[in-house]
């Protein structure tokens, strides 16, 4: 059986969840596995602006993107745009089209919106016989995922199948397996090594802080409203910051004698850059302050580590994150203030900690790699 598994590279998300899924399909034999971003395979323009518009879009002008958003997901809007948006799609892809024409893979797996777009209309023509499985990587969905020809749908939970049960799809064709993350999320490790590996301390109450692959978002002035906490009762506070790839941040929050000064605060601040190894950060850790990007969130939860999620984007992240704050396995936060007054709270409370804990198994999949393999097997 030939497979392949395709993504659009706008934000780290849909990239990992393709390799998650691609590595767990690995473990089965006679089984030809491809991954690969489909804008490699488009227009050399195109492939430049995707990414980059819609990461200063998220990043300059969140409200425009909220508002391109929401609009777009409106029923009578959607019915009007989709036809031209798939048709400017394929005209960006034909390399793509002709690929899946030429090498007539069995299935084809997309974790974003766009190959699916591209492969529905292979379908819908007769062009594309194999099967096309649609992963979607929020908790809820989008008007831009329902490709119409998609043989299955995988969503992140029983929530997801209903709304797009709503949404007009079958639900015979909806499977509920969860965002797929790497199956090492699944996995336990000792504390006490992984603190030795990273060369981090013990006995500090442990507050990971992520903005995402590109390190966006007030990252910083968090920090700063952390390391500046007076407790009354003399708890330490680790904070451990994930740069990804914004180099900037990093040399800011590594500069000797800058916003963190020797003794001026009992907690302390350890900033690394991109990292592979995101699951032992986690891992380690009591809190987490980051983004509701679907891949993160899935990550954190299948460490069953508490969310602080600051300021959403309005659109998938708003989505997401009052999915989560609704089952309780996540509290938000609009500005800096109100994540310093969270993090404070849950020191002072730690029964708030392990109650989040509980709830999380209400929506963490951390085997939904494995499961959605199998059930391409199947």
């Amino acid at each position: 059986m030939k497979v392949f598994i395709t993504y659009a590279y706008a934000g780290i998300g849909h990239k990992k969840a393709a390799l998650a899924i691609g590595n767990a399909l690995r473990e089965y034999k006679d089984i030809e596995i491809s991954t690969f971003d489909v804008l490699d395979y488009s227009n050399g323009l195109f492939r430049f602006l995707y990414p980059r518009v819609y990461l200063f879009l998220i990043d300059r002008a969140s409200f425009l993107w909220g508002l391109l958003y929401y609009f777009l997901d409106i029923s009578c809007v959607d019915k009007l745009v989709a036809p031209l948006r798939r048709i400017f799609h394929c005209l960006e892809t034909k390399k793509f089209a002709g690929f899946i024409l030429k090498e007539k893979p069995d299935v084809i797996l997309c974790t974003h919106f766009l190959p699916a777009d591209v492969v529905s209309y292979l379908k819908k023509k007769g062009l594309y016989k194999g099967k096309l499985i649609t992963v979607i990587t929020d908790f809820m969905p989008h008007a831009f995922w329902i490709a119409s020809y998609s043989d299955y749908f995988i969503v992140a939970i029983d929530k997801t199948k209903k709304a797009l049960i709503e949404r007009g799809i079958n639900g015979d064709n909806v499977k509920a397996l969860g965002i797929p993350c790497e199956q090492k999320f699944s996995l336990s490790k000792s504390r006490e090594g992984v603190i030795k590996k990273l060369g981090l301390e013990t006995g500090y109450f442990t507050v990971l802080v992520m903005g995402g692959g590109f390190g966006t978002g007030p990252v910083r002035e968090i920090v700063r409203a952390i390391y500046n906490l007076s407790l009354k009762n003399k708890d330490r506070i680790q904070v451990l910051v994930i740069c990804g790839k914004n180099k900037a941040l990093l040399e800011q929050l590594n500069v000797q004698g800058g916003i963190f000064k020797k003794g001026s605060s009992n907690h302390i601040v350890k900033a690394f850059g991109y990292v592979d190894n995101v699951d032992e950060f986690m891992g380690v850790s009591d809190l987490i302050v980051t983004k509701s990007g679907g891949l993160t969130v899935s990550e954190a939860l299948s460490k069953r580590l508490p969310m602080i999620i600051i300021k959403p984007i309005p659109g998938q992240e708003t989505r997401n994150s009052n999915l989560l704050t609704g089952y309780g396995t996540a509290v938000r936060a609009n500005n800096v203030r109100q994540v310093r007054d969270h993090v404070e709270n849950f020191i002072l409370y730690p029964e708030k900690i392990l109650g989040m804990k509980t709830r999380i198994n209400l929506l963490a999949y951390p085997n939904a790699a494995r499961e959605i393999a199998e059930f391409i097997v199947k």
